[in-house]
């Protein structure tokens, strides 16, 4: 089950979501975290497959191996698809980082467009300027360098294709990350179900170089888009995350059935997810003074050495 909790009519959005745990040995405790695998919007991959010139090739299964397996492993299950990669397994939503842009350079398809990300490469104001205020993804900025209009829905016709070798795109891009949620239910009163509540992360990029637009963070809506799909509920245009939702009362879509709809069944949909088990409990003394203490979580993936095939 899946309901708003701010109502529905103004642009926020707050999702409780409930998870029924029967049958897949998952348990939980006061204290742990849910962490939710989320896909990547469905816009996010269309534009990157335009700017791979992959569109026509989203079904090719291809297979990728480690050039050294010493030094790095294939970070996801193989053989694949073009589009199962970006969909699911690299962080493609994320600012694109600076060093990143150096290395892509050479691939550039006109001298112009290897320029402009040399550019942004080596200066970090306008890389502060243009990418980090901008909130620019690797994609987006392939397609400002080539000179492609970024706030228009993506496809194969308005986007110039970079020839980057596809085992580039998969050592440079982390890999897409559970996004980890507080659990809001007691194991006590529902042992077999699993709550989360979360606030839909939307804001605008504040770049004054660039188009502005409207950010969705990717764990938040995937849950919204969740909660759509359980009350078959539209999101509005499935690429309006690309269009500029001027309104600001439209979301991105996301593939919520799942690889050949295996993820919807007669009661609802099927997300994956884990639980994360947590050191932090109360003291067994209730007399025990308590101090709280918010910690944060650093993530870090090394570059991979990969060939695909």
């Amino acid at each position: 089950m899946a309901r708003e909790l701010f109502g529905g009519g103004g642009d926020r959005n707050c999702i409780h979501v409930e998870l029924n745990l029967e049958g897949s040995g998952i348990t939980y405790q006061h204290g742990d975290h849910l962490g939710v695998w989320p896909s990547n919007a469905d816009v996010e991959v269309e534009r990157m497959l335009a700017v791979l010139g992959l569109s026509d090739k989203r079904t090719q299964v291809i297979g990728i191996e480690s050039l050294d397996p010493a030094l790095a492993k294939v970070p996801f299950p193989v053989p694949t698809t073009y589009e199962t990669v970006l969909r699911h397994y690299i962080d493609i939503s994320a600012v694109v980082g600076r060093q990143i842009l150096g290395a892509i350079a050479k691939f550039a398809p006109t001298p112009e467009a290897a320029t402009r990300l040399r550019r942004l490469n080596q200066d970090k104001e306008e890389y502060n300027q243009v990418v980090t205020l901008g909130c620019l993804r690797l994609s987006e900025v392939l397609q400002l360098a080539a000179g492609n209009d970024i706030s228009a829905v993506p496809n194969a016709t308005n986007t110039t294709a970079w020839q980057i070798p596809f085992d580039v795109i998969v050592s440079s891009i982390p890999r897409l990350q559970p996004r980890y949620y507080s659990i809001s239910s007691s194991p006590k009163m529902h042992p077999g179900v699993v709550h989360i509540t979360s606030v839909v992360l939307k804001y605008k990029s504040e770049s004054q170089q660039v188009p502005k637009k409207w950010i969705y963070g990717v764990g938040t809506n995937f849950i919204l888009n969740l909660k759509y799909a359980t009350h078959n509920e539209s999101t509005g245009s499935p690429l309006v995350g690309a269009a500029g939702d001027p309104a600001g009362i439209s979301f991105p879509s996301y593939a919520i059935a799942g690889p050949r709809g295996s993820h919807k069944h007669d009661t609802g949909y099927k997300i994956p997810v884990h639980v994360r088990r947590s050191t932090f409990r109360l003291p067994t003394n209730p007399k025990s003074p308590v101090i709280m203490i918010g910690p944060g979580t650093v993530s870090f993936l090394p570059e991979s050495v990969l060939s695909v095939f």
